[in-house]
């Protein structure tokens, strides 16, 4: 019975994978997204895989799991315990019409005015902040932080907080 399986590569070897895949499933998927990153004075757009060291394959578990494993660029075949992790054909759908004019637009998430939001990376790491505004575009937030008894506005890279629970 053929079905969608997720196929975990090894790292930066996505291309590769589905490139040697191709000979031994019927198909493959390894969905694209376009960012923007920032790279040393400027910010340069980047195409990569939405889920990186991951592929999607179509196939026979019984017929093709042995070869597949041993393929270049491959680690193995994503399980949960001992059964292989099949993929729901709605999601393969979703993806491949996301994707169906290319790599998809990756926007960053959007903070309103007052938004609650957590650091999750440099020296503020844990603490909880306020959403005052965006700088540069999206490239860095100006959040307000509670510190020692004060509240104090702070500069950082966008990627540096997500919305809190």
């Amino acid at each position: 019975m053929h079905n969608w399986y997720l196929v975990r590569t090894k790292t930066g070897g996505e291309r590769i994978a589905q490139q040697q895949l191709q000979n031994v499933v019927e198909h493959t998927l390894l969905p694209l997204g376009k960012t923007q990153v920032r790279q040393k004075e400027r910010t340069i757009q980047r195409i990569a895989p939405i889920f990186p060291c991951y592929l999607f394959a179509y196939f026979c578990l019984g017929q093709a799991a042995r070869q597949i494993r041993y393929t270049p660029g491959v680690r193995d075949i994503v399980r949960f315990g001992e059964q292989p992790a099949v993929v729901p054909d709605w999601v393969i759908d979703e993806l491949t019409s996301r994707c169906a004019q290319g790599p998809a637009e990756l926007s960053k998430p959007g903070f309103l005015q007052g938004a609650p939001l957590k650091v999750i990376g440099g020296p503020f790491r844990e603490l909880r902040a306020v959403f005052d505004g965006y700088l540069s575009g999206t490239e860095r937030v100006a959040v307000l932080l509670s510190i020692m008894n004060a509240e104090r506005r702070i500069v950082m890279p966008t990627s540096m907080v997500i919305a809190a629970a």
